[in-house]
């Protein structure tokens, strides 16, 4: 199962350079509009400091951490929509993803051309779902005009759509819509832009008063924020431990950023754990012990007998199996427990 992240903004916000740190990968910046026309594709590896321990304690021959599929896709402009700078093809590109950071300069710098001429990262905010919107609603006027009312499902859609295209045009996303479980899935594939869960990324240099003013904006509309020095950031990575230690500099903790991206996936992390390897797992909130285990192989979901499973914060306490049977903590659940977040699993499953 693949989880991408899409990362946008206007030209020279920082894309680039925030796609080269998370991604560990260095790819073309230029200071110019435009400069990333195809969109770059990377890996980010999610910090999780319990999947060390766990391999540590196991003294596994492998680690392997979950991943993330990170798309750094050129700048939109004002008048994406309409296909300015490209913008159409661009926008096409947001819709493969499933969450949305949308990078937003903060940092002042005569250098780097700004495309609106002055940072001022709210303004760039709306500017982009003001783009959001558009091309949502041109994708409602497209099927409106192609859609024939031949049974009671294409008029219910058609309703749906026309409710959607009210609310857009008075610049209300979707995500913001207080649709029934059957309209979420009626509308499901038509994978709208503004449906799409939201990070807003501070891309800040020093202490910019813009940060503040996004962290409020962000608080007050309901939107996830992070802030992250980017430039410093990849230009540490360069860096031996011994001179970050020289300079007194401390890697910022990615873990809270990985927590925030779960959140808005509606993700958590299981883990399998042995000598052989140690590796996490990233899965849907609401899958099933058999779910989980189609995510290892086909086989073992499908011959399925039993999981056994304990938690990760029990065997921090603990950190000993055979402490945590005679605790009882190692419990046995069947094909349809919900496996939580943190869970230690060992599936159990016979010969297809």
């Amino acid at each position: 199962m693949s989880h991408k992240i899409g990362l946008i903004g206007l030209p020279n916000v920082g894309k680039s350079t925030l796609f080269n740190f998370l991604t560990k990968k260095d790819i073309l910046i230029a200071n110019y509009p435009f400069a990333t026309i195809t969109p770059n594709v990377g890996i980010m590896l999610l910090a999780d400091s319990r999947l060390e321990k766990l391999s540590k304690y196991w003294q596994s021959k492998k680690t392997t951490p979950s991943v993330i599929e990170i798309v750094d896709i050129a700048g939109l402009v004002k008048g994406a929509a309409q296909g300015s700078g490209l913008g159409n093809e661009f926008l096409s590109h947001i819709r493969e993803v499933d969450l949305i950071c949308q990078v937003l300069r903060c940092f002042p710098d005569q250098d780097i051309v700004h495309v609106e001429k002055s940072v001022n990262p709210i303004r760039d905010w709306e500017i982009i779902q003001l783009e959001l919107i558009e091309a949502d609603l041109q994708q409602i006027e497209r099927k409106l005009t192609k859609l024939k009312i031949r049974d009671e499902k294409a008029q219910r859609e058609k309703n749906i759509l026309q409710s959607i295209q009210e609310k857009l045009t008075q610049e209300i996303p979707v995500s913001q819509l207080d649709l029934s479980t059957s309209e979420k899935e009626l509308i499901k594939g038509y994978n709208f832009l503004t449906n799409k869960p939201i990070l807003l990324l501070a891309n800040y240099s020093g202490e910019e008063k813009e940060v503040h003013k996004l962290r409020e904006y962000a608080k007050k509309k309901g939107l996830f924020f992070f802030p992250l020095a980017v430039k410093l950031e990849g230009e540490m990575t360069e860096l031996s431990a011994a001179e970050k230690k020289e300079l007194g500099w401390q890697d910022t903790d990615l873990s809270l950023l990985t927590e925030k991206i779960k959140e808005l996936l509606n993700l958590k992390v299981f883990f399998t754990a042995g000598a052989e390897e140690t590796k996490s797992w990233l899965a849907k909130k609401e899958m099933t012990a058999r779910e989980c285990a189609g995510l290892i192989h086909t086989d073992i979901q499908k011959n399925f007998i039993r999981l056994e499973v304990y938690n990760y914060i029990d065997w921090l306490t603990n950190s000993n199996e055979i402490q945590l049977r005679k605790l009882g903590k190692i419990r046995r659940e069947g094909s349809q427990y919900i496996v939580k977040e943190g869970d230690i699993c060992h599936f159990l499953f016979g010969k297809g």
